[in-house]
């Protein structure tokens, strides 16, 4: 039989070590990959149409309504240049008179304190209209508004060098309509730069009242979630050899200037300063293995008069992206004023809202609840209100912001489905005021709102990108970015020490179930637990806007239940081998059964015990009248019919030694009346001996002896670690066998001693016998005939054994 394992080994103590060791890996390949993450992704996108699952509420047939999000800003409008735009101006891109159009529209009113906040065109202007006069029309327009937004478009490497001076200083004047950001902190060397750009023309850059990037970041599934609200545009100062570089060269850190080099793969690497002695030394060994040199062959003879490494020098702009550029226009905050903290968060002090009748900037406020009206529809009771001292963006090392998208795309038919209100671009622009200010209507109904115009229709400048709610307008995510930063509705990422911790408690917990209880409950535990956990994590992604890990905590679950069932089946497929290679030999198939159910604890232990010594009268004489064929034959019928009543009663076998038989109670599985079992399997066995008898001729008839004693005895596996026997050892069972042999003295067949008599006195007739001194035992011993059964001999039910 095979050596007993080390406890740490069994499947209820082995499946914690399982689950240590998944939250172990899972956290390490966590850290070293981003596996768990894109799938987080995934299921962040589940819970975003989740939560986008609007109930309506029918009025009359075929009408229903549908209440408003309370998380959606009212003063947010897409002006979408749709189908209806299409066929009114023709093929895109229209002329630039009709885009002054538009402006002309919404600036042309009488009362001039109902007018939009800002204006925001997503249209790119980076070329010179083949009309000079629509762009001075444009132009215009946009200086009369003074509410007019632009963007541009950052590029990772410089796409054309020709245009790069001509877009730099493009740039340049946009600097002075909105200024990068000055109060950075945190790694801002790090954060992936940007050397190219596309600007619009310079007199629409003087023109504009603010500008932003209109980057997005693209995840690996290549779905847009994400908005990097700072963005780092880097200017290259200097080119410098590196042989030049001395730890003397300084940098000024403080209006962001910083040191690179680009490797063969195009890889931009950061140089620490204070350069020393020490780093430039390393710095030419990395170097001379990894960056393309510059090599000078003037002469083109293929031998190169002069070879180096170039450093470069960059100087930094922190840029807003135009979502950030119109939130702050919106609160009346300064760039100059807001907090950059590189994977934390952007602080925008103090903001406010322009109060459109005073015309006064108010302390910015958002709903908290909602509003409760009467049965006319007339407000009884205000939601209450919360003053926001700071709005804290929340963004990771990159100064990205995950958007917190509020729906589906919306539709630019008036009678379809809208997460924004859409107006189309052709009501405004084909009625636009004349010049006459008596002439303009009063108010376009717009009054302190953000009009968000840009592409809305299929095919128009490719602006369909995709997003959790799928193929979306860029406009309309745009507007989904500006939303979560007005409504202060931002996504939390849980911190790491949170999904750690529901990582290793779930797993545990679960391993722990798995490794002691069936595989049936341990499944529905864990079905169960995976339900409740995703929507316990969809209602604090809805209500609290809190994003948990649920892909590590779930496969996690998974693992560990599919790796500890499969340890325990290998593991107690092996035990039950071994318990039916060491126990079945000696008790009955059910009893084996019961065995396998609760297994017992193997290697000697002492217990209170029953044991029978059985042995034939006169076996030398029975041997004598029969050849040895015969004698065995006859034998084994007579240790069949015993062996299977010692079975039957639910006994265990221990030997056979020649023609005794040695068996007991009480182990492997507890017997609460080991005692009365097997004094009732003794008379029994009497009774069989009889009935056998019967049908055997004088000379082959058997007479026995049968001795029985209770008391602690040592039962376990004993013997080599090659050859075991499950047997019994002490002083109570040598007690049993000579008591066997005292039949003789007394012509009985069945003594019990008097711990044997003391179980099972209220149960059978007994004779007392004498008061005796055996081999081996100094005190007597009071011994009785086992006359005859007061209770019925019938056999235990087995299949439902005592199992204490």
């Amino acid at each position: 039989m095979a050596k007993k394992r080390a406890k740490i080994f069994e499947s209820r103590y082995f499946g914690l070590v399982i689950g240590a060791l998944i939250i172990g890996s899972f956290l390490l390949l966590d850290a070293g990959t981003n596996i768990f993450s894109r799938l987080n992704t995934k299921v962040a996108d589940l819970h975003f149409v989740l939560k986008s699952l609007a109930t309506s509420t029918s009025i009359q047939e075929g009408v229903s309504i549908k209440a408003k999000n309370p998380k959606i800003s009212d003063d947010l409008i897409i002006v979408g240049i749709d189908s209806r735009s299409l066929a009114r101006f023709g093929k895109w891109p229209f002329p630039r008179s009709i885009h002054a159009n538009l402006i002309d529209s919404f600036s042309r009113i009488k009362n001039q304190n109902d007018r939009e906040n800002a204006l925001f065109l997503d249209v790119f202007i980076i070329e010179p209209d083949r009309k000079p006069a629509d762009d001075a029309r444009f132009v215009k327009s946009i200086e009369d508004s003074k509410r007019v937004f632009m963007e541009t478009v950052l590029e990772v490497g410089i796409s054309d060098y020709e245009s790069y001076p001509k877009m730099l200083d493009r740039q340049e004047t946009l600097f002075g309509r909105t200024a990068p950001f000055t109060k950075v902190s945190g790694a801002w060397e790090d954060v992936p730069e940007f050397l190219g750009v596309q600007a619009p023309l310079k007199p629409y850059a003087k023109a504009v009242s603010g500008y932003g990037h209109a980057n997005y970041t693209q995840d690996s599934d290549e779905v847009y979630r994400r908005q990097a609200l700072v963005a780092k545009f880097s200017e290259e100062l200097e080119q410098i050899k590196l042989d030049d570089l001395k730890p003397d060269y300084r940098v000024d850190g403080a209006h962001y200037e910083r040191l690179a080099w680009t490797d063969q793969f195009g890889i931009i690497h950061q140089i620490r300063t204070p350069l020393t002695a020490e780093s430039i030394a390393k710095l030419k060994s990395e170097m001379e293995k990894s960056a393309p040199p510059v090599v000078i062959d003037a002469n083109a003879d293929g031998v190169p008069e002069e070879q180096y490494y170039i450093v470069r020098k960059y100087r930094d702009y922190f840029v807003p992206s135009i979502t950030l550029t119109l939130a702050l226009n919106y609160f009346g905050v300064a760039p100059n004023d807001v907090e950059i903290k590189l994977g934390k968060a952007i602080v925008i002090p103090h903001p406010t809202k322009l109060n459109t009748a005073t015309g006064q900037r108010e302390p910015y406020t958002l709903v908290q609840g909602k509003d409760g009206f009467d049965a006319e529809g007339k407000l009884v009771k205000e939601a209450p209100r919360k003053t926001l001292d700071n709005i804290e963006i929340p963004i990771n090392e990159n100064g990205e912001m995950l958007i917190n998208f509020m729906g589906y795309r919306s539709s630019a038919s008036l009678d379809g489905y809208q997460t924004f209100p859409v107006r189309s671009y052709a009501g405004y622009a084909d009625r636009v005021p004349g010049p006459d200010p008596e002439t303009w209507p009063r108010t376009k109904a717009v009054g302190g709102k953000i009009l968000m115009v840009g592409p809305f229709a299929d095919g128009i400048a490719q602006d369909e990108k995709p997003t959790p709610f799928g193929l979306m307008y860029g406009i309309e995510i745009h507007t989904n970015a500006l939303n979560t930063i007005l409504m202060n509705n931002f996504l939390h990422a849980a911190p790491y020490w949170l999904d750690a911790l529901i990582l290793a408690a779930l797993v545990l917990a679960l391993s722990f179930l798995t490794s002691r209880f069936s595989t049936l409950w341990s499944f529905l535990a864990l079905f169960v637990t995976l339900i409740a956990l995703f929507f316990s994590i969809t209602f604090l992604f809805e209500y609290k806007s809190i994003i948990i890990d649920y892909v590590k905590p779930a496969i996690g679950m998974i693992v560990a239940f599919i790796t500890i069932v499969s340890y325990r089946a290998m593991t107690e497929e092996r035990d039950k081998k071994m318990i039916r290679a060491t126990f079945g030999k000696y008790v009955s198939p059910k009893v084996v059964d019961q065995i396998l159910e609760h297994p017992p604890e193997l290697g000697g232990v002492d217990k209170e015990l029953t044991v029978l010594f059985s042995d034939i009268r006169g076996f030398t004489t029975l041997s004598e009248n029969m050849t040895p064929q015969e004698l065995v034959n006859h034998l084994n019928v007579y240790l069949s019919a015993m062996t299977d009543l010692i079975l039957e009663y639910g006994g265990t076998l221990d030997k056979y030694v020649g023609d005794e038989i040695m068996c007991f109670w009480g182990a492997p599985i507890p017997q609460q009346e080991h005692a009365i079992l097997a004094c009732k399997c003794a008379i029994r066995q009497m009774q069989k001996l009889k009935e056998l008898n019967e049908g055997w001729p004088e000379s082959k008839r058997i007479n026995i002896g049968i001795g029985l004693n209770s008391g602690i005895m040592t039962v376990g596996n004993m013997g080599s670690p090659g050859r075991m026997n499950y047997t019994l050892m002490g002083d109570n069972v040598n007690l049993g066998a000579r008591l066997e042999g005292t039949n003789k003295q007394y012509g009985t067949n069945i003594i019990i001693s008097e711990f044997t008599y003391g179980l099972v006195k209220d149960h059978f007739v007994v004779r007392e016998l004498d008061n005796i001194r055996v081999k081996g035992k100094n005190k007597p011993v009071l011994i009785y005939e086992l006359v005859d059964c007061l209770d019925s001999l019938d056999p235990p039910p087995l299949e439902k054994g005592d199992k204490r």
